[in-house]
């Protein structure tokens, strides 16, 4: 019987989304690092839709499942709007389980990179130059740990966020336009908050339907009440059968978690800064930050964690999230009028991670007055300056 390894150079701990994209970026780049990733859950399931707007040579173009060159949004009533843009840019997706799968293969052929299962870490520390990390299977030793894990969930405890709840169907005849992804449609505000569908079309009789709220809190029972209104409305009737389920959360505006003191333990994943605050968007923020880590360490510098937007990127987050919490029956028409008013390009831009001054501008051209001119005349003090 063999004794398990107990010492290496990194342990990432979490084995989700940004922990395997880190193990993979290592891979690729040929690290010699001794490298573990611990992971509390024992077997991986295709949970989640992951989706970006990308160009068509993006590094994971191999595990696509879908992409779209054109999407559209709608407010509740109203005549949708279409974003066709001119180039190869497009709405593009990777199923979880498809990116667990390839990961797992990856970690399986590299003989210094280790994936271990179902081991809960209880802490870690650091004595000298060596972070212990403890778990129900024992210690492990390393010289730097990357904590990947979302922060603890506190019961009853509102989080602004985005709350949804999804199904992926198959209809029994042709009923969906497989070339258009509806990002934010049948835009509405009610009690409960702000609403709207998303509609993901495989082929003309698959799709992922979901149902999704900027809210506090929700439950879960309105949020299976509002997919099964969304899909009875698109199915009219046609019989389907379902596939498969997911839900979750989405922080929005979320305060970074503390950084760590010790320049041997560092912070990364949705807890850390890889979601962008405003929208929700964090895929390809995940995917460059791991992009970066890894190049950091193959040069033999330490870890990296998230870096921070641009102090001017954080204020206009902080004035949207504002907005959009202070003035939610005014959110439908923000969004609309965003679509409406900008160009693809400039739109993509602006709602995930490459957004630029004229971006901005054009944003500001487009979206209604009085909610943001009411935010800003609240907001603390200008910091857009300051780091």
């Amino acid at each position: 019987m063999t004794t398990a390894i107990r010492e290496y150079d990194l342990i990432v701990i979490g084995g989700g989304c940004a922990g395997l994209s880190l193990a993979r970026s290592l891979i690729q780049k040929g690290s010699p690092l001794r490298v573990l990733i611990v992971e509390s859950r024992s077997i991986y399931f295709d949970d989640r839709t992951w989706c970006f707007w990308g160009r068509a040579n993006h590094p994971l173009r191999n595990l696509e499942e879908k992409s779209w060159d054109a999407w559209q949004f709608s407010v509740l009533g109203a005549a949708p709007h279409l974003h066709r843009p001119r180039n190869d840019l497009a709405y593009r997706c990777i199923r979880s389980g498809t990116f667990y799968e390839h990961a797992q293969r990856e970690i399986e052929r590299c003989p210094n990179v280790s994936l271990r299962l179902s081991v809960d870490v209880d802490a870690c520390w650091r004595d000298s130059e060596t972070v212990t990390v403890a778990t129900d299977e024992g210690d492990f030793y390393s010289r730097w740990v990357v904590d990947t894990r979302p922060n603890p969930i506190v019961s009853n405890e509102p989080r602004f966020g985005q709350y949804f709840c999804g199904a992926e169907i198959e209809a029994e005849r042709d009923i969906f336009d497989e070339h258009v992804a509806q990002i934010m449609m049948d835009m509405q505000h009610d009690d409960h908050g702000f609403r709207f569908t998303y509609l993901l079309p495989f082929s003309k009789r698959r799709a992922l339907i979901e149902e999704t709220r900027f809210c506090n809190a929700v439950s879960q029972d309105q949020l299976e009440q509002d997919l099964s209104q969304a899909i009875a409305g698109r199915l009219k009737g046609v019989a389907f059968c379902e596939r498969r389920r997911e839900e979750g959360f989405i922080p929005m505006g979320i305060s970074r978690r503390s950084a760590s003191e010790d320049v041997f333990i560092f912070n990364a994943g949705v807890a850390a800064g890889a979601v962008r605050p405003s929208t929700g968007y964090a895929f390809s923020r995940i995917q460059n930050w791991a992009l970066s880590c890894a190049s950091a360490l193959s040069q033999g510098a330490g870890p990296l964690s998230h870096a921070a937007d641009p102090a001017w990127i954080r204020w206009i987050d902080q004035l949207f999230l504002k907005v959009i919490q202070d003035s939610r029956n005014d959110v439908p028409e923000i969004f609309s009028c965003l679509a409406r008013g900008m160009q693809p390009d400039h739109f993509v831009r602006f709602l995930s991670d490459n957004m630029m001054v004229s971006d901005f501008v054009r944003a500001i051209r487009a979206l209604p007055k009085k909610p943001f001119l009411t935010g800003l005349a609240v907001l603390p003090e200008f910091k857009w300056l300051k780091r």
